[in-house]
């Protein structure tokens, strides 16, 4: 007995750790000592809850923190205190169907006490605790990341969106194997190719047979982060080749080298642009051949104009110099009349002359040979003034011009344009008392603009689209003498140098004659713009 009682005790003694020896039952009390520690610390929410009841039985800190729930709160909830109204259906579901299952892994919605709905992961795994079936459960709060999901989401299904439906043929391919990835409905339509028949497909397939060596080099010589524009030629389903622009860009994918390209069609477009450089070589040659018409006709022209300036020039000094001789010699035989018609006849010879002389000052000035140089305005003007004062020296005229008024051009068709300019206000201030002449400058958008300005007669604007023409006069030759071919050559000086000529005027009130020289906007029409 005594040794069955020792060998009882000594059994007793042996099996009151683990019952499998003292060493493990107190490793396993060290690591029972360790668990509230790992509970209370663990930086996730936890707790542990009676299956039964679905109450908590207690809570870490990170879940206080997370919720906003003090502990004392915590230990008189359930779980479904938790789960907002709106999902408490689909819960009660879920805890029919799982029961009292081993380690669960579940994804949804918690409500705080503040009231603000996060997405959260929760992980249990049932235990027993104290005597009675219970989950401990870890909570992941993934509200952000589920944020960021499905903002990618919506990027991707935008992005989707934007291939599908983008009128433009796309389409995404793998740069190692040039296999097509993805294509958009407008790159079936354009290729004839449906989706699935694209997918066993690689670029080789849309280049021409001759193309695909070329196509091949100038893909290996690109670089693979490249965003690249390019023309070439692909092939249709049908057999057609057309003309394609593309733009390729590399696409961010981790697994494999893809690229994503955009294809236009402009077979038309170059067709168009082969068509136009046709016409312009056609063109060329045309402007060739009326180039050579037109040095023809100039030829022509400058025989003309030797043969009015001789030829014609004879007869009238020989008409104007007999009418002379009879008046001189043969006055006392002539009654009035006689001598008024041989008057009228020397006059109309003279007017005539001066119409030839003023015509072929205006063929010169369309046919010289321009230089582009510096042009002093204002001593020209000086120069012109001084020579009308002396032909007619009794006249009192107010004379301003402006000092260092330059400009680029031809120096001597310029002076033949502001000599006719200044000729005409001299000339049409001759019944003003006090007869007043300008030369100036204007600014008009930064660029000078120069006028000649008198006080004289002037005219009516409502007949401003016929002055600059040849031959046109708005006063008779008995008031200002003329032959109304000045402002035609005015205009035409003015044209060859690529700027514009205007005038602002009015009856018995003056006129002014502006002008620009040189202008970059080109040859305009007659009046300002």
């Amino acid at each position: 007995m005594a040794g069955q009682t020792k060998r009882t005790r000594a059994g007793k003694s042996a099996g009151a750790g683990s019952g499998e020896g003292g060493r493990p039952g107190k490793a396993l009390r060290r690591k029972e000592q360790h668990y509230p520690y790992l509970f209370e610390a663990n930086p996730l929410p936890m707790w542990v809850r009676d299956i039964g009841t679905q109450r908590y039985l207690g809570v870490n800190e990170a879940a206080v923190r997370l919720y906003g729930y003090t502990r004392e709160e915590f230990l008189r909830m359930k779980i479904s205190d938790l789960i907002p109204p709106e999902d408490r259906p689909e819960w009660n579901a879920y805890l029919q169907q799982t029961g009292s299952r081993g380690e669960l892994r579940r994804y949804g919605r918690h409500q705080r006490r503040d009231g603000s709905i996060i997405d959260v992961e929760v992980i249990s795994q049932e235990f027993d605790f104290q005597g009675r079936p219970a989950r401990m459960s870890l909570v992941n709060d993934i509200t952000e990341r589920k944020r960021a999901e499905q903002a990618l989401r919506e990027r991707e299904e935008r992005y989707r969106y934007l291939f599908d439906l983008n009128p433009s043929p796309m389409w995404v391919y793998d740069r190692d194997t040039l296999a097509f990835q993805a294509v958009n409905e407008a790159a079936t339509r354009q290729y004839g190719y449906s989706k699935d028949e694209f997918s066993r497909m690689t670029l080789v397939d849309l280049w021409p047979e001759d193309d695909v060596p070329r196509n091949l080099g100038n893909l290996k010589r690109t670089d693979s982060g490249a965003v690249l524009t390019h023309q070439t030629r692909h092939r249709r389903k049908d057999g057609t080749v057309i003309n394609v622009e593309l733009l390729a860009s590399p696409l961010a994918d981790p697994r494999r080298p893809l690229r994503i390209v955009l294809a236009a069609d402009v077979t038309e477009r170059i067709r168009a642009e082969e068509e136009i450089r046709k016409l312009n070589a056609e063109l060329d040659q045309r402007v060739i051949e009326r180039t050579r018409q037109l040095e023809m006709a100039n030829e022509e022209l400058e025989s003309f104009s030797y043969s009015v300036s001789h030829d014609l020039r004879a007869p009238l000094r020989s008409m104007e110099g007999f009418s002379r001789a009879l008046l001189e010699d043969c006055a006392a035989r002539l009654d009035d009349t006689g001598r008024d018609y041989l008057r009228r006849i020397c006059a109309a010879a003279q007017r005539m002359a001066a119409l030839i002389e003023d015509l072929l000052v205006l063929s010169r000035v369309s046919r010289a040979e321009m230089r582009n140089d510096d042009v002093d305005l204002s001593t020209l003007a000086m120069e012109i003034v001084e020579e009308l004062r002396r032909q007619e020296p009794g006249r009192k005229v107010r004379v301003k011009i402006e000092p260092g008024m330059t400009a680029r051009g031809d120096p001597s068709l310029v002076r033949i344009a502001l000599q006719n300019l200044l000729h005409n206000s001299w000339k049409f201030t001759a019944d003003n008392p006090a007869p007043a002449i300008e030369v100036a400058t204007a600014r008009d958008a930064g660029k000078p603009v120069f006028f000649v300005r008198d006080n004289g007669a002037g005219f009516d604007m409502a007949y401003s689209d016929r002055l600059f023409g040849a031959f046109q006069r708005f006063h008779t030759s008995a008031q200002f003498p003329g032959t109304g071919v000045g402002l035609a050559t005015v205009r035409r000086i003015v044209r060859r140098h690529g700027g514009e000529i205007w005038a602002e005027a009015a009856v018995e009130r003056g006129a002014t004659f502006y002008f620009t020289l040189d202008d970059p906007r080109g040859i305009p029409g007659d009046g300002r713009k």
